[in-house]
């Protein structure tokens, strides 16, 4: 069987895989998207996803702009992305919290757009080599 790109049906590769869905009563299913389809669609690739996410597709958040998803896209599932990603996802999930007083809800923007200048970075770069400090 091959595997095609859940958005646009291409079967060219590289196809990264964008959500994964376990089931108790079957096998379950893998959506694959093409370098297109992240960039589109602005699909995070599911290496990427964090822990406690259901495996449904999640999408860059909005303070991440389309250039770069087009950059980062290119990267694919390149592991010096990990950590840059999941603090990102953290600091826009923590924007959302309407328990943080001003000042928290401030730092919380302030930190997702530093790791937005890092992710510049990073495919800048080519994602091959973090600069100290980057890949914390």
């Amino acid at each position: 069987m091959t595997e095609d790109c859940v958005e646009c049906r291409t079967p060219l590769p590289p196809l990264v895989v964008v959500a994964v869905k376990h089931s108790s009563s079957g096998a379950g299913w893998t959506h694959r998207a093409c370098r297109n389809c992240l960039i589109r669609e602005r699909l995070i690739p599911f290496v990427f996803h964090p822990l406690t996410h259901d495996g449904t597709r999640l999408l860059y958040p909005e303070v991440v702009p389309n250039e770069l998803v087009a950059k980062l896209a290119v990267l694919g599932e390149s592991p010096v992305l990990a950590a840059p990603v999941g603090r990102l996802l953290a600091a826009v999930a923590r924007t959302k919290n309407r328990t943080l007083d001003a000042d928290e809800f401030h730092a919380a923007h302030d930190e997702a757009r530093a790791i937005v200048a890092r992710l510049r970075g990073l495919a800048a770069r080519g994602g091959l080599h973090p600069v100290p400090g980057e890949a914390r």
